[in-house]
């Protein structure tokens, strides 16, 4: 719900640009083992533009910008041109030219092996887009437990094979987002290089004044009523976050959390605050670590992607005056 700055992403891979180099390396030596000859000629072009595209270095890191550039010099995906027989009915193959590309690039293994830790590094833990679940899937197969990060294609990979392991296309989600997304554009961007972008989400929750004094008098964590507020630039074509993911009703199941900000204010007073920051000076705890604690969550924009929910409990805690 907040983009990052390139060179925060740009900085770790640089500390893992081996395993980078080494996954562009063994895709350019896939890519130049396909037989080209089973594909017509406009396939066979645009497979030649992919691999003049991975003989690049920077390849795989190359910047939003930069993939601009590069998906018009590689130009659309091609018609399948592939047909075969079956029961005198003429189909398109099974195997068509995409599927050999993104085989080539390999990405399964590199979200099983190597996101986990690279986004981990970057410190994005929850959903980039409805920040209300994990990024990690566990899967149990053979008694044994896989965990593997869920990742979005900013450029889909049925019309993007290329980019499909493209460091600056790919989006940490939950399951949920990633299936309801599917090839869709939207109107968010991860990653970015404008200063106002990084110092202020484009997206804000509240709650109504007369539903926190509702919850005061009843109890009814029901009563509150939640603000999805969604200010960034609308791009033609582009869905939103709400309209896309429903973002309002996901949190709309959490407002017990709500609920416990709004209580957390009655007892929190400034004097209380006080208080208790000086009876536990020993722990030198900083202002943002002592908000943490008051809250239960991340409390800075530039955390919101570290856990679950952390946006909805920042914006309205402020909102409350719990934390400044």
């Amino acid at each position: 719900m907040i983009s990052l700055h390139i060179n925060k992403a740009k900085s770790v891979q640089e500390f893992f640009k081996v395993e980078i180099e080494e996954q562009r390396s063994s895709a350019l030596q896939k890519l130049q083992a396909i037989n080209a000859n089973i594909f017509d000629q406009a396939e066979q072009t645009y497979l030649n533009n992919i691999i003049t595209q991975f003989q690049d270095i920077s390849f795989l890191t190359k910047s939003p910008l930069e993939i601009e550039v590069i998906k018009g010099i590689v130009g659309p995906l091609p018609t399948n041109s592939r047909f075969e027989t079956v029961n005198g009915v003429l189909k398109p193959m099974k195997k068509q030219l995409t599927h050999f590309i993104q085989n080539a690039l390999n990405y399964t293994n590199c979200r099983d092996k190597f996101y986990p830790k690279y986004f981990r590094k970057i410190g994005i833990k929850s959903c980039v887009y409805c920040n209300s679940q994990l990024t990690v899937v566990i899967t149990k197969k053979n008694n044994e437990i896989d965990a593997r990060l869920e990742v979005d294609h900013h450029y889909p990979k049925s019309d993007f094979p290329f980019l499909s392991i493209s460091l600056f296309n790919l989006y940490p989600c939950c399951a949920s987002c990633n299936k309801r997304k599917s090839s869709t554009p939207i109107n968010f961007f991860l990653y970015t290089d404008i200063t106002s972008k990084l110092s202020k989400s484009d997206y804000n929750f509240k709650i109504t004044k007369s539903s926190e004094c509702d919850y005061l008098v009843t109890k009814d964590a029901e009563s509150i009523e939640i603000l999805f507020n969604d200010v960034s630039t609308t791009v033609a074509g582009h869905q939103s976050l709400q309209n896309m993911f429903s973002i309002k009703e996901i949190h709309d199941t959490q407002k017990d959390i709500i609920a416990e900000l709004i209580v957390k204010n009655q007892i929190y007073n400034e004097s209380f605050k006080d208080i208790l920051q000086k009876s536990f000076s020993k722990l030198s705890l900083s202002q943002n670590d002592f908000d943490r604690v008051i809250v239960g969550n991340y409390t800075k924009e530039k955390d919101i992607h570290k856990r679950p929910f952390s946006k909805m409990t920042m914006d309205i805690a402020k909102q409350l005056g719990l934390i400044k």
